[in-house]
């Protein structure tokens, strides 16, 4: 048998949005601040120094205080290019733009030193734009620096006032030129592009000298020779200071130097958005196989922090990655899952109470050995109409604390009909009865609501079986509870037996047919015989079921069952027709007689019923006169304008009426006026016991006397012996029937009797 694929925590298509705007922000770089922030953390962190092979000469703060006027000449620029020269630097990098020094009288000086030192200083070209690589110079040397001089831009991207990336090579109208990083790495691409910066290097590290020192001597050969130099500035009156994530403002030179340690290592690779959309998808699927919640939310924050590990690794690996993407569609994801949470738990909840309901009891895992114990407030639902305004909540609080009493530590359940389940552990099973009768008492006392005093009654009902689910577990509490209510007992505990039984039941229309096609179901005819004289007046038609497993099953617990599922209309004219057909072949044998048949009172609503029978008297050849009908459950007519029209069509076709079960508080006095009843069948109940019960004994009597004064025949049914024969021909009966007379037989058992008596029996 194959198995149930486990369903996932939210919908496909809760999924596939998420994943398509997780796309989309990939695409539009919309979640990249993510990144930025935790890049940035990286640099508020910076634990790497620098290889100390780059150094900075910088034209700081107290060299411009030296200077006369604060004007540091090109002069000035010049001998400290002949100064680095001197000390032996391996290559100086001039990140200055001389490009409006072009008249300058004293730019001869400058030139003059950097022609000196030939192919060994880089001079600064001044770019306008950088992005994605492409660029175009705004500022250049100049001519006067000669040819030999190398060229490398200055100038990088910018995101929310930072520097994130950096070019290695630009696209300058076609012709490539490295930036002063790619040259300080001697890391040459022939791709214009930019790479990521390495933002764990400390930039405390840096080694920075002052201009003034190198000027005056005190740096020299010792600290720059065979070192690459940047000669910048760092003075705030040049305003050549930028944001570097996780750190305040810092000179452009610092920045270039950073990139240069990052390239040495190796050239970033930047790997975008969708390895990590794809790993988050990937877990996230998995983790949508839980169920709970819970678990799903701590799949989703492991991911999420698996993402920002993975992501810190890579960077030391100089591989740059983005994961505000993959971020978005677990918080995409996550909000689904909770929305859906949040819906299932209120959907998991009584409303009135706050208390989980049955639902949740459901969907727990199996109860196993536990006692599923369920309590049904009587006659809730007459509460509910009678206390005003809210007082069916604070009705439902005072249960419930009640209640709770019980529960002992377990989980109260409450549904919104007034009833209340929870579960006993196996440990206390014994201890169960003790439990339900220490509530009982508790609800002894009234309960106050508002000013009124109301008086609760509750049932409970036990399952303490451990096979089947969950569902059908609370089901079997609940209808034992139901049956404590009907039965009037404290509690009832559910036992396999209500379960076979409810398992015909709920089969019962299925079985029913088979029946009557099968012929499990047949008909008994009882012979009925004047007292007086010992002749065969009549017969009822009694209607039977041998079942094949359960064997015979009582009339009144089927014809109870049919009456609930609406089978009865087609159990009565199966019976009908049987009837009708063998009172038609004993009218054949020169038999006159009356053949009975029951008819609950709920069939005489069906507007065809009369036509119905009238058709089968045409059919078998039977005048009306020979058929009596008796209704049962007369009290359910009083109300019914249809069912005294369908009795009144009844008496127009000729068919005579009884009275059936006279005495059992389902008849009255005003109905027997109304329907002109042909007789009027004596409760067997009063019969049998009429010889032991002056009071049973009454009431036979005065029906006896009741019926021949309204002009019916009297019918006693339950007779057993013949002393009760005696007593009622005594009081004048006029019909008898019971097992004395006669028991309920085959058509064709009734026949060889009736032969063999010659159609009489002697009382």
């Amino acid at each position: 048998m194959p198995q149930k694929v486990k369903s996932l925590i939210i919908g496909w298509r809760s999924i596939g949005l998420s994943l398509l705007l997780s796309a989309i922000v990939g695409l539009a770089s919309v979640a990249e601040p993510i990144d930025r922030i935790i890049e940035a953390a990286v640099g508020r962190l910076a634990w790497r120094p620098v290889s100390g092979d780059i150094v900075v000469v910088a034209l700081d703060d107290r060299t411009i205080e030296e200077t006369a006027r604060g004007d540091f000449s090109m002069t000035q620029h010049g001998r400290v290019v002949d100064a680095i020269n001197e000390a032996g630097a391996k290559r100086l990098f001039i990140d200055f733009t001389y490009e409006r020094r072009q008249n300058d009288s004293q730019l001869p000086r400058l030139t003059s030193a950097v022609k000196r030192m030939k192919d060994r200083v880089v001079l600064a070209a001044a770019a306008k734009e950088t992005q994605g690589g492409k660029a175009e110079l705004t500022r250049l040397p100049g001519p006067a620096f000669g040819t030999d001089a190398l060229l490398a831009c200055i100038g990088w991207e910018y995101e929310l006032w930072q520097v994130w990336r950096v070019p290695i090579t630009l696209d300058v109208g076609g012709r490539l030129i490295p930036s002063f990083s790619s040259l300080l790495a001697n890391r040459f691409s022939d791709k214009p592009g930019v790479y990521a910066l390495d933002y764990s290097y400390d930039i405390d590290s840096i080694q920075t000298y002052s201009v003034s020192d190198v000027l005056s001597g005190e740096v020299g050969a010792r600290e720059l020779k065979g070192k690459d130099v940047i000669f910048a500035p760092t003075s705030v009156t040049f305003q050549d200071t930028h944001y570097l994530p996780g750190n305040n403002r810092v000179p452009g030179a610092f920045i270039h130097l950073i990139g240069a340690e990052t390239l040495k290592r190796g050239i970033p690779v930047d790997i975008g958005w969708l390895p990590g959309v794809t790993f988050a998808a990937l877990t996230l699927l998995a983790g949508a196989y839980f169920r709970r919640g819970r678990r799903f939310a701590a799949v989703a924050l492991t991911t999420i922090g698996v993402l920002i590990i993975a992501k810190l690794i890579l960077m030391t690996m100089l591989v740059s990655s983005t994961v505000g993407a993959a971020i978005f569609l677990i918080a995409a994801i996550a909000a689904n899952v909770s929305r859906k949470s949040r819906r299932q738990s209120a959907q998991r909840e009584n409303p009135i109470s706050g208390l989980p309901n049955f639902e949740a009891l459901r969907s727990q895992a199996p109860f196993g050995s536990a006692t599923v114990v369920a309590a049904k407030v009587v006659n809730f639902e007459d509460l509910a109409a009678f206390i005003p305004g809210d007082g069916i909540g604070k009705l439902v609080e005072q249960v419930t604390r009640r209640l709770q009493l019980a529960s002992q530590g377990t989980s109260l359940h409450h549904d919104l009909d007034g009833t209340f389940a929870w579960l006993v552990p196996y440990y206390q099973h014994s201890q169960i009865e003790g439990q339900l009768a220490g509530l009982a008492a508790l609800f002894n006392a009234p309960l106050t609501i508002g000013d009124l005093r109301v008086d609760v009654a509750i049932a409970f009902g036990v399952n303490d079986e451990f096979e089947g689910s969950n569902a059908q577990r609370l089901a079997a509490a609940l209808v034992a509870a139901e049956r404590a209510i009907r039965t009037r007992s404290l509690w009832t505990k559910y036992t396999s037996r209500q379960k076979e039984d409810a398992g015909w039941q709920l089969s019962f229309h299925s079985q029913l047919e088979d029946a009557l096609a099968g012929g499990d179901i047949w008909v008994a005819f009882q012979p009925q015989f004047e007292i007086s004289s010992g002749e065969l007046v009549g017969v009822e038609a009694l209607v039977r079921w041998t079942h094949p497993t359960r064997g015979p099953i009582p009339p009144d617990e089927f014809i109870v069952q049919a009456e609930k599922s609406q089978d009865i209309y087609r159990l009565t004219l199966f019976v009908m027709d049987h009837a009708i057909r063998s009172a038609a072949q004993l009218y054949s044998r020169g038999i006159r007689t009356n053949m009975s048949v029951n008819l609950s009172a709920t069939l005489l609503d069906h507007n065809d019923l009369v036509g119905t029978i009238r058709v089968m008297l045409t059919a078998h050849h039977l005048p009306a006169e020979y058929l009596t009908i008796e209704i049962t459950e007369t009290a359910q007519i009083e109300n019914s304008r249809q069912a005294r029209q369908t009795l009144a069509q009844i008496r127009r076709a000729g068919i005579r009426l009884s009275i059936d079960d006279y005495g059992t508080g389902q008849s009255n006095l005003e109905y027997l006026t109304e329907i002109e009843a042909d007789e009027i069948k004596i409760d067997k109940r009063f019969v049998m016991t009429m010889r032991d019960s002056q009071r049973n004994f009454e009431v036979v009597k005065s029906t006896i006397d009741l019926a021949h004064r309204l002009g019916a025949v009297a019918v006693a049914e339950g007779i057993e012996d013949a002393a009760t024969l005696t007593l009622l021909e005594d009081l004048g009966c006029d019909v008898g029937q019971g097992y004395h007379l006669g028991k309920p037989q085959l058509f064709s058992e009734l026949i060889d009797t009736l032969s063999d008596a010659s159609h009489t029996r002697s009382a």
